[in-house]
């Protein structure tokens, strides 16, 4: 009876204290505490505090039982308790609704302190599934959810960068450390050639919002729709996989709170392409000219970079609101190059007529200044003469040293006389209200716009030779762009329990322009390089009709009717049905709308037969989505100026027809089919999924050649190709370690096959090559085969057998016919896309110690070292340094040349992430809720026999745009692999 008493009491010091209680219920508690107070003096207490594992803080409510009998408490606000035992070898055991149970032997302790582990699998863990949300247990697709907790750290500039290595199936890849270069990012490989090959991003609800508006601290979450059945919702640009942002709003009901987060970070060159000394140069019959210059050194620098992030977060009852800014300073490694940024976010929230009225409203701006680095300075060090002085004569008032050498140019002269700017300006506006009808039946209105204004800016110095700069007296270039995407949704939601049968539906309209507008402008021939690009007016280039201008503008509008319903069945069957039907204006009048759906079904099999585990789901689905081309109005007949003429004296601009006109042009069709299993034993300590996927991409955009006559242009955008792909995908997370010294250790891995096989090319060739290496020697030879029938991605060259006895290559006569050709002799010989791909993340906690760190690796890819191909040769000291790997023969007595010798195995194995934290021990009278000191490494080192800079999987070659036809080819222009080193402070209030 006194036990029970004793619970009583406690469980009414946590709850009426908390709630502020009335004097009458205080002097019940003054009757009870006499009571508990006689208790203990029979009895010992022992008394501790409980937290949660994943964040350190502290739990309130959590019940706590003396192990076969029904004595026990609960701990109050402060995640303190205290309880009476009659024997010290009583097990206490620890629970709480969405936590491991844990239970602990007193073994002679008074004061016992723990921590909880989520039970990530019987939380009703909601996720966002696009235009709603869903518990996770409803998920019928493939589905992955990160939060913030489980993003990677560090020197982390780009939102892509939280993601690495933590969904199976998403591939994000940036070789080199440019920090103005983007991440290529791929789902499930590549599942188009001819529109956009990258998945579709959708922040706060806004469907293609751009990452640039939002700063990686304040991103709650990241979910992805992995397969057809999750993304049809999204109808047209759902082929490629969609990536929901969600950001952080303001907190608990009740809470404020104000937080920095803050870092230092140096990066430096971890790898160089490898070349020859001068001693070696020399030796290998390269000219001395005097000098020991380290070219590589001149044109690189330590990397500092430092960000600073203040956030200010509030919630009442009726609203709630977040408010950030956020400024990055961050400079590259090639001299020159880095970028700043401002950027402020505004999330607000407002309950009204009794809560059933919510109004949302977000606004992020981003304000971004760039230099970047000309990548040809860093190819040119690479090879530059390592005996040449800088200047002429080493003397600076003379000049910049330039010899006669074809594709060659000082990289010191690039790196000071190229002027790059870039200045971007993003602000992402939205409005959302949403009313309660009825109990669980809701409308919903939805705007946004986003506005993106970029500005670029280009000096090239008379001071030098590099594109034509010195022969015209500078040379200037300016490009501007405006960009808007404005968006209205209106969605009406229900959701409702009927006894056994949940049902959670969505239907909507949506409506969504984007236009965009450009300017441009050249000219050279200046009386000063002073001035940089800054008044283009004052070059003398448009005397002589040599400067030029150009404008553009254009508009797309998509017109969505939608719906999907998500019906449960006692918590065991689950069913899920979604469509969308579009229509664009990029199509012509035959084919301007389509028709997207997706069916997909689960059932718990734990439930049906009783296993001996917690969680054993059965998912299937299959859906259809789309994909649009990026280019607009082809489906009509285009005029365009072409090239000016003379006439009477004077110049005349010429027009021509730009494209044939082509209605019957469609949407890209991809019908993909996904079975999965999620899994969890052991009290979930173990759990995971298993995924694998099937898909069929048809009527692919590509653009072709077309016959003149009858075609009036030369190419058609048509839908002629076709790829199927498959791949299995595998999660799996383990508890391993837990004790009551508060050591724990959390690991995972994901695992991630791919095939992409081209069925059909077009509808006049079979197979094309791609990839031209580029000049001098090697331009016009091409290295990618695209084949019917075969994966994507094919290295083909001729078999290097060795060299003969005068020092020239032996190549392997495919046809026997006596000469060597790319077309006759090539074989494949490699492919640039993994076989698989994988990661292992970590989590340690010791007391107030955390260490994280993720391995990754990709498996089974080649790459195109053009590098060697063109230099790795003694003869090329008669222009260029040669480059020496471990592959450089020095009887070799021929240039450049294009053969398997210089296609290599790029496996890898990285530690991409490490990081070590403390967490300091505040008093109860800190003004810190939290104080946290962290260090963290990047790219510390790489397992892999590439001899190049970086083996990462190349997915793309080549500009304007990049081809994701031709991946695997390590370009000569390229930037080098860095390595960082991040000391952070993260402090809250």
């Amino acid at each position: 009876m006194m036990s029970k008493i004793l619970l009583l009491n406690r469980w009414l010091l946590c709850y009426l204290f908390r709630q502020m209680v009335r004097k009458e219920v205080l002097m019940l508690l003054i009757v009870l505490l006499p009571l508990s107070f006689t208790y203990a003096q029979t009895a010992r207490t022992i008394s501790g505090q409980v937290k949660a594992l994943s964040d350190d803080t502290v739990l309130p409510g959590v019940n706590i039982l003396i192990q076969g009998r029904s004595a026990g408490t609960v701990t109050d606000v402060d995640g303190n308790y205290s309880i009476q035992v009659n024997s010290t070898d009583d097990t206490l055991v620890f629970s709480s609704i969405g936590y491991l149970t844990e239970e602990v032997a007193i073994n002679g302790r008074n004061v016992i302190n723990i921590t909880l582990s989520e039970d990530i699998q019987s939380l009703s863990e909601v996720v966002v599934i696009g235009y709603g949300t869903a518990e996770k247990k409803e998920i019928t697709s493939s589905v992955a959810s990160v939060n913030a907790k489980e993003f990677n750290r560090g020197n982390v500039n780009d939102p892509a960068q939280l993601l690495q290595g933590k969904v199976a199936g998403l591939s994000i890849a940036k070789p080199g450390g440019d920090p103005n270069a983007g991440f290529n990012i791929r789902l499930r490989g590549l599942s188009t050639f001819g529109a956009n090959s990258q998945p579709l991003i959708v922040i706060d609800g806004v469907v293609g919002g751009s990452l640039q508006t939002v700063d990686p601290n304040d991103i709650a979450s990241i979910d992805v729709l992995k397969d057809a059945s999750a993304a049809a919702i999204y109808g047209t640009r759902g082929a490629s996989g969609v990536i929901i942002v969600t950001t952080k709003k303001g907190g608990v009901e009740g809470t404020s709170a104000i937080d920095y987060n803050g870092y230092v970070a140096i990066e430096e060159v971890s790898r160089f392409v490898p070349n020859s000394s001068p001693q070696q140069f020399v030796e290998a019959g390269g000219q001395d000219n005097g000098f020991e210059t380290d070219w590589l050194d001149l044109v690189t620098q330590i990397g500092v970079s430092n960000v600073h992030n203040v956030s200010l977060s509030n919630s009442t009852k009726s609203s709630s609101y977040r408010v950030s800014v956020n400024y990055r300073d961050v400079d590259g490694i090639a001299v020159g190059s880095g970028f700043d940024q401002l950027n402020g976010r505004l999330n607000l929230t407002q309950r009204a007529i009794n809560d059933r009225l919510n109004l949302t409203a977000n606004l992020g701006i981003t304000r971004r200044r760039a230099d970047f680095v000309n990548y040809e300075a860093l190819r040119f060090a690479i090879i530059a003469d390592p005996t040449a002085p800088i200047y002429l004569e080493n003397d600076p008032s003379l000049g910049y040293w330039e010899p006669s050498t074809p594709e060659y140019h000082n990289p010191v002269a690039i790196a000071r006389e190229v002027t790059d700017n870039g200045n971007f300006k993003t602000i992402l506006g939205s409005l959302r209200a949403e009313f309660e009808i009825l109990e669980g039946l809701n409308i919903g209105a939805f705007y946004s716009q986003q506005y993106e204004s970029d500005m670029r800016s280009q000096y090239f110095s008379s001071r030098m030779r590099f594109n034509s700069g010195q022969g015209r007296n500078g040379l200037a270039n300016k490009f501007s762009e405006d960009r808007i995407n404005e968006l209205f949704e209106l969605t009406t939601s229900f959701k409702r329990q009927f006894g056994k049968l949940g049902l959670n539906t969505v239907v909507g309209y949506s409506w969504q322009e984007l236009s965009f507008e450009n300017f441009s402008a050249a000219n050279g021939n200046f009386i000063t390089d002073d001035l940089l690009y800054n008044n283009l007016g004052l070059g003398l280039d448009i005397a002589n009709n040599l400067a030029s201008m150009g404008s553009n503008r254009q508009e797309s509008r998509l017109i969505s009717y939608f719906g999907r319903v998500i019906l449960n069945y006692d918590d065991t069957y689950f069913l899920t049905a979604a469509y969308r039907r579009e229509g664009s204006s990029k199509f012509g009048v035959n084919n301007r709308w389509g028709n997207f759906y997706s069916f997909s079904g689960g059932v718990d099999i734990q439930k049906l037969a009783d296993l001996p585990m917690d969680v054993l789901k059965l998912r299937a689905g299959y859906g259809i989505t789309g994909n649009i081309p990026n280019q607009n109005y082809e489906y009509l007949q285009r005029l365009a100026p072409g090239s000016r003429f003379l006439y009477n004296g004077s110049f005349v601009p010429s027009f021509g027809i730009a494209s044939n006109p082509n209605p019957d042009l469609k949407w890209e069709q991809k019908a993909e089919t996904n079975i999965g299993l999620d899994f969890a034993l052991m009290n979930s300590r173990l759990s995971g999924s298993v995924d694998y996927y099937s898909r069929d991409t048809k009527d692919v955009l590509q653009v072709i050649s077309v016959p003149v006559p009858p075609n009036f242009f030369g190419t058609t955008l048509q839908n002629v190709g076709e790829l199927k792909s498959n791949g299995l995908e595998v999660l799996m997370n383990y508890l391993v370690l837990q004790n009551n010294d508060g050591l724990t250790y959390n690991t995972g891995f994901t695992f991630s096959t791919f095939n992409t096989e081209l069925v059909t090319l077009n509808n006049e060739n079979t197979q094309v090559f791609l990839g031209n290496l580029g000049p001098p020697g090697l331009n016009g030879t091409l290295v990618i085969r695209l084949k019917e029938g075969e994966p994507i991605g094919d290295i083909m060259a001729p078999i290097f057998l060795g060299l003969d006895e005068d020092g020239q290559r032996i190549l392997q006569d495919q046809n026997e016919d006596g000469n060597i050709t790319q077309i006759d002799d090539a074989v494949v010989v490699g492919n640039g896309l993994p076989d698989f791909e994988l990661s292992w993340n970590n989590s340690l906690t010791y007391k107030n110690f955390d260490l994280n760190f993720i391995m990754r690796g990709a498996f089974g890819h080649s790459l195109v070292n053009i590098n060697r191909a063109y230099y790795e040769s003694p003869a090329a000291s008669n222009n260029y340094n040669p480059v020496r790997t471990k592959y450089y023969l020095p009887d070799l007595n021929q240039g450049e040349s294009w053969n398997s010798y210089y296609v290599e195995k790029a496996d890898f194995f990285k530690l991409d992430n490490i990081t070590l934290g403390y967490n300091l021990g505040l008093g109860e009278n800190s003004v810190f809720k939290n104080l946290r000191l962290y260090v963290t490494g990047q790219n510390l080192f790489v397992i892999t026999d590439y001899t190049g800079v970086d083996p990462e999987v190349h997915y793309t070659y080549g500009n304007n745009p990049p081809d994701p036809l031709a991946p695997g080819i390590d370009d000569r222009n390229s930037y080098f692999r860095t390595r960082t080193y991040t000391f952070g402070l993260n402090v809250g209030f």
